[in-house]
């Protein structure tokens, strides 16, 4: 492996594990991957099933540079012109080129209407699944100057598939645990038989005051509130401060 691709690869795979928020991995994503593979337009879209008719959904597509989101919406209202289509079904991963799949694409509709504008000649795509469930579709876009993709290039985005998959997958659950996690303080003084003084320091704690600001208000020494903290984590049972302030509203 060339060692310049390996430190490169290494640091995208840092960037998309240390994303605060979906928005921010999805813009991680796209700009990390760009570097990887250069192209002239990334998008990244949500695919949902409808539950009722089974219907594969396209929508919030998010792209770079952002005024391609234009085209992207056009894309969805006529997806189902688009021969890649199946890409959006498959159970698992795959890194499709459009240079490679269908030599004839430039004759379609969809690269007639909406990619010729753009002067757009291949695409490639990653659709990112998790237990056989596609969650969105990994767009790169290059134009007649820029050339086809290479199959090592498509290696590169494999390489990252895992890595991908994983992070997005994790992301958006993340709002669920966080809402299964978070209990009001009166509960918790409940189940956890919190003294006075711990519901008193967790109000706080749940209110993002920092240890020198509860010292002030409640006078007491900083041993004291070391020790009414770790009596805290104790009986909720996390290890940490910020696990603590997780579990509040």
């Amino acid at each position: 492996m060339d060692k310049n691709f390996f430190l490169l690869y290494n640091e995208i795979v840092y960037h998309i594990h240390t994303c605060e928020d979906m928005d921010d991995l999805k813009r991680s994503i796209l700009a990390q991957v760009k570097l990887l593979i250069p192209c002239a337009y990334a998008s990244l879209m949500e695919v949902e099933i409808a539950p009722n008719t089974r219907e594969i959904l396209h929508r919030n597509p998010l792209c770079l540079p952002e005024s391609f989101r234009k085209l992207e919406e056009l894309w969805i209202q006529r997806d189902h012109q688009d021969e890649s289509l199946w890409v959006s079904h498959a159970p698992e991963s795959l890194v499709v080129r459009g240079s490679e799949s269908s030599p004839a694409r430039l004759d379609t509709p969809i690269y007639r209407d909406l990619y010729a504008p753009y002067d757009i000649c291949d695409t490639m795509t990653l659709n990112l699944t998790y237990d056989h469930q596609v969650m969105a579709l990994l767009t790169l876009y290059r134009t007649q100057a820029e050339g086809d993709f290479t199959e090592e290039e498509a290696f590169s985005l494999r390489a990252l598939t895992n890595h991908l998959n994983y992070a997005y997958y994790t992301m958006s659950r993340r709002p669920q645990q966080e809402k299964a996690q978070a209990r009001s303080l009166e509960e918790l003084v409940q189940t956890c038989h919190l003294t006075r003084r711990e519901e008193e320091i967790l109000r706080l704690v749940f209110q993002d005051w920092s240890n020198e600001e509860i010292l002030d208000k409640l006078v007491i020494s900083r041993h004291t509130l070391l020790k009414h903290l770790q009596n805290l984590y104790r009986k909720c049972g996390v290890s940490s401060r910020w696990d603590l302030r997780k579990l509040g509203p």
